[in-house]
């Protein structure tokens, strides 16, 4: 075998890699001789077809096993010579195969970077933490009483109030420039339909609140809403959603409302006996446990900011690239966070109006800062020799098999065949890296106020094209 290597960058090559004829007309013929076996020729009884007819007749397919065969055993031969970290699927930019000729592959492929991380020294930072407020333990308990509340019919002729949960019949018409009605005989853009808005409720448009406070069952609203262009970058919340019909970038829509029913919710007292329902404890415990849950969570995000900071500070010293092929791999799997989160809510990601090209090419930014850090961290732990012993792994499966409920040999089955216990030990190996880099950092612990926190891990956040 002979192989050429271009380095095109510092995590990417490309490999032309050729094989002897000899080896690819043993190919031809080991394949030639199967087809020959199996076949059903018409004129011979089966496995007694000549060779050569089986070799002809079934040309294409012969080709096309000669080439996954060697075309396989080509990339890890020459990765194994070359002692290549190949990250991702090769791509190929040529091949040339037929069985009279040496066999010709050119690929590209991305490979982890060659760096030192060498000293820790220097490093510094701030874990800035927000102080959990009394208020914040109150605003808890009113979000856990709204999520536990019942709900009943209003009374006969009560008005909707905050709170409430009102169910509307929506039609609405585009307006034309100047009107302030739709046209007589004009049909409705949005076709009549029930939709259910919690008056106050933050998924709730202010337009749509603020028409139906005060009004009751039978009474009918207008309102009117001035859509932004497509451009403007601000996504609204209304109902209907905008994804579920034509466009409305840039158009004046006036929905027609008719209530149909409103629902009252009924908030559970607060007390010890509601407290003991819902935790088995007391009113006190209750509130030590949100405590808890809520220091946890601010410990939690300042810990990933900081840890953020400091591995992009060892990605400045070191200047590395991020491989293509990882940072692809990041934004696909941020795209479809986007589209679960969609779909979660009831938005169909097929009928919606999202350009995922472009949204793609906005995320690169961040999938790629994403990858440097985590390429850091691996270099780091190859530098300090860190492992997971299998001890370690299988305390991690209980873990996460006690989170769901389950026998870790549950859990265990399914990473083994999703093929990801590896990804899980590389997990609990750079989790001890980042350990030995914070160790090595200067850090100063500060309290902050809430504005100027670090903010949460980003869910991917798009305004639709309409």
């Amino acid at each position: 075998m002979k192989f050429e290597v271009t380095h095109l960058s510092s995590v990417k090559k490309e490999l032309v890699i050729e094989l002897p004829a000899e080896r690819v007309a043993r190919s031809f013929n080991r394949f030639s001789n199967e087809f020959a076996r199996q076949a059903r020729i018409p004129g011979f009884r089966p496995g007694k077809a000549p060779v050569a007819l089986a070799r002809q007749r079934f040309q294409k397919d012969i080709h096309e096993r000669v080439l996954a065969q060697l075309g396989s055993e080509a990339m890890q031969e020459a990765i194994e010579a070359l002692k290549l970290q190949v990250l991702g699927e090769p791509r190929v930019q040529d091949v040339r195969l037929t069985d009279q000729l040496p066999f010709v592959l050119k690929v590209e492929v991305d490979v982890f970077p060659e760096f030192t991380v060498g000293a820790l020294e220097g490093l510094e930072g701030v874990k800035r933490v927000v102080p959990v407020t009394d208020a914040d333990i109150e605003a808890s308990l009113e979000s856990l009483r709204e999520r536990l509340a019942t709900v009943s019919p209003a009374e006969a002729g009560r008005v909707a109030q905050p709170g409430d949960i009102v169910t509307v019949s929506l039609t609405g018409y585009v307006l034309e420039a100047g009107a302030t009605a739709p046209a007589d005989g004009q049909s409705p853009t949005i076709a009549p339909r029930r939709e259910t808005l919690e008056i106050g409720g933050k998924s709730t448009r202010a337009e749509f609140d603020a028409a139906l406070r005060g009004k009751a069952v039978g009474e009918r609203v207008a309102v009117e809403i001035q859509y932004p262009p497509a451009d403007a970058g601000t996504a609204s919340t209304a109902a209907p959603k905008a994804a579920d019909v034509e466009d409305l970038s840039g158009k004046r829509v006036q929905f027609h409302l008719v209530i149909e029913e409103i629902v009252q919710k009924n908030l559970p007292p607060l007390d010890d006996a509601w407290a003991q329902k819902a935790i088995g404890a007391d009113l006190a415990t209750l509130r030590a446990r949100l405590r808890a849950d809520m220091e946890a969570e601010v410990e939690a995000r300042a810990m990933t900011a900081l840890d953020a900071d400091l591995l992009d500070q060892l990605v400045a010293r070191v200047g590395i690239e991020a491989p293509e092929s990882l940072v692809t791999g990041r934004v696909n799997e941020l795209l479809g966070e986007f589209v679960a989160r969609l779909q979660r809510q009831g938005v169909d990601p097929r009928r919606a109006n999202y350009d995922f090209q472009k949204m793609g090419e906005a995320l690169r930014p961040r999938a790629e800062a994403e990858i440097k850090r985590i390429v850091v961290l691996e270099q780091v732990a190859r530098e300090a020799g860190l492992r997971v012993t299998d001890e370690e792994l299988s305390d991690h499966i209980a873990e996460l098999a006690a989170q769901v409920g389950v026998a870790p040999e549950v859990v265990r089955a399914r990473l083994t065949r999703e093929d990801q216990l590896d990804n899980v030990r590389a997990t609990l190996r750079n989790r001890k890296a980042m350990v030995i880099v914070r160790s090595a950092a200067r850090v100063e612990t500060r309290a902050v106020l809430p504005a100027d926190a670090p903010a949460p891990e980003e869910a991917v956040s798009f305004p639709s094209e309409n």
